[in-house]
Order: structure tokens, then sequence, then C-alpha cells
């Protein structure tokens, strides 16, 4: 055994490997890592030339890459190792900047860090001052974990797809929807009359998979007739939505919790709100894998828990 290499093998290689294991292809991994999947590709080819064993089972008849027995024993040591990597740059580029706080790094969809999780973020650091907390919006499900450093990431889930929870996270909230709309343009008096809404214009968020935000479950549920139907206003988005009904442009579905700022202020106000529907979505907070757990990520996980609690189904 002695003539065995005692060399490490290029970091480079390593995180291209680890990069391939978790993302599952080349391409998503050379995306990832801003090279070119034939450089991805040869880092590979090169790694397994110098452990002297396959790493990864890939092409053929296999979908995306998996590792073999070697490649996840090799897997679980060299994530562990470029994860103690990334928090020690990371703290002392923090030191060298002169930063006494500990800032955290969140990702969400612009709907829920506009109406939900930017007055909670407030509250937050208002109870812990030595904790900073950035927060980054994605789309489509895709948090930047490496180019924006995400520590944890807020991800609209439902249960069959397109879009599941996975093990290890944190379930934080569901939906309920109800109909809402600006105080000035509907009176108080007139609020549970399903006549109101054909008086007014109906307002529509674009959302995939959920009929409780389609005004085509509504209309029967408000007892109104095919007659009745009118084009909804279509709009992208849930914080626009609620920009365009607290304008008083029209009638609006909104999804709670992520209005409940908006009623609690007055600036929305509910209608018919004994016709409420639950929401075939829900959130959960997940936890970039492998990341060093020093107090200030608990801290945050546990606090936004407590005040997703209250909105969780039974």
């Amino acid at each position: 055994m002695s003539d065995l290499p005692t060399r490490t093998p290029p970091l480079a290689a390593l995180r291209a490997f680890e990069a391939v294991a978790r993302l599952g292809s080349l391409s998503r991994a050379a995306a990832e890592l801003h090279v070119t999947k034939s450089a991805v590709s040869h880092q590979l080819r090169a790694l397994e030339a110098d452990l002297g064993v396959p790493l990864l089972r890939r092409g053929g008849t296999v979908r995306r890459a998996e590792t073999t027995p070697a490649g996840s024993e090799l897997l679980a040591s060299v994530q562990q190792a470029l994860t103690l990597l990334d928090s020690a740059c990371r703290h002392v580029r923090a030191s060298g900047r002169g930063r006494s706080r500990y800032t955290l790094n969140v990702s969400a969809n612009p709907s829920l860090a506009a109406l939900w999780l930017a007055p909670r973020i407030g509250r937050f650091i208002e109870l812990h001052p030595d904790i900073g907390v950035q927060v980054y919006l994605h789309a489509s499900q895709d948090p930047a974990w490496k180019s924006q450093d995400i520590d944890l990431a807020f991800l609209h889930v439902r249960t069959g797809g397109p879009h599941e929870a996975e093990p290890g996270d944190i379930a934080l909230m569901t939906e309920t929807v109800v109909p809402v709309c600006s105080p000035t343009l509907i009176p108080a008096a007139q609020r549970n009359d399903p006549r109101v809404f054909l008086q007014h214009r109906w307002l529509e968020e674009k959302h995939i998979d959920s009929p409780e935000t389609d005004w085509r479950t509504w209309r029967p549920r408000l007892g109104l007739a095919d007659a009745d139907w009118q084009e909804p206003m279509v709009l992208s988005g849930l914080s626009t939505v609620v920009a365009a009904a607290a304008a008083g442009v029209g009638i609006a579905l909104g999804r709670a919790p992520l209005i409940d700022e908006d009623l609690a202020s007055g600036r929305l106000v509910p209608l018919m709100p004994h016709l409420r529907m639950p929401g075939s979505w829900g959130y959960v907070m997940r936890v970039h894998a492998n990341r060093p757990m020093d107090a200030s990520l608990p801290a945050l996980v546990e606090f936004l828990a407590e005040e997703g609690r209250g909105f969780r189904a039974p």
C-alpha cells in the first residue's frame, strides 16, 4: 500500500464531481460552476483516472448521473470538506470587511418575499440585532444556492406535483383563498352579497395547478349563472394582484396568509369570507445541504416556523 499516491486531487476536479453528483447532469453542473460541459467531463475523467475507480454512472440507459459505491463514499467527504472551506472563506471575508454581524442569505419567490417575509424579517432583526439577513428572489423554484451563497430557501410546494416537498424540508404554512378588494370599492354592508361580483372587474393571478385561484371555480361557488361570466384581468404574481386590488381596480382572489398584512392594515377587506377555500399549495423551508449550523440559522428557522405555525392545515 506504500506505493499509493498521497497527493490530493485538484480542488476543481472535486468540485466538478460534487456538482454532477448533486445535480445529476454535466450540463447543470457546468452552468453552476460557470465552465463548459466539456471542461466538467475532462475534470471527471481526470479524477477517476487519478483515483483508479469509476465514481459516476452516466449515459446509456441512466437518465441522470448516479454515484457508484466508491463515488457515494467519496461524495460525503467531499461535500463536508467543501462546506468547511466555503464557511471558512465566508467568515474570513466578513472579518476582512470589519463586519461584526453574521449575515444569512435567504431566497424566496417575489410574492412571498414582498407580502409575508419582509415584515417578519424586520421583526426578527429587531430581536436579533447581531444577525443580518439578505433576501434574494428566485423564480421557477430555482434558488441560486451557490452563486448567491443561499443558507435558506422558501419553496412553494404542492402534494402530487409539479413541485413537492423533499425529505428534510421544514413545513412553514399552507394557504387559504378568499376574495378581497379595496375597502373603498365595496361598502361594508354589501361585502356578503354575491351580486357585487357582477358589478366589478375580476382580477386573477396567473398560477399553475391552482383551481382555487381561478374564477371558473368561484363562479358557481358564488351562485352566479353561466351568463354572468366575465373574462378576468390576468396578472403575474400575487404581489401585482394585491397592488391592483388595493388600488380599486377590481376584486381579487387573495392567498392567505400572504395577504394577512394587507387585511390587518385595512388596505384590503375580505368578501364572502365564509366561502374561503383551502389552497392546493403550501410553503416549506429548505436549508442548504451540509450547511454548518451555528446559532444564527436555527434562530431564523425557529422564528419563521413559529410565525407560520398558525397557518398550517391540521
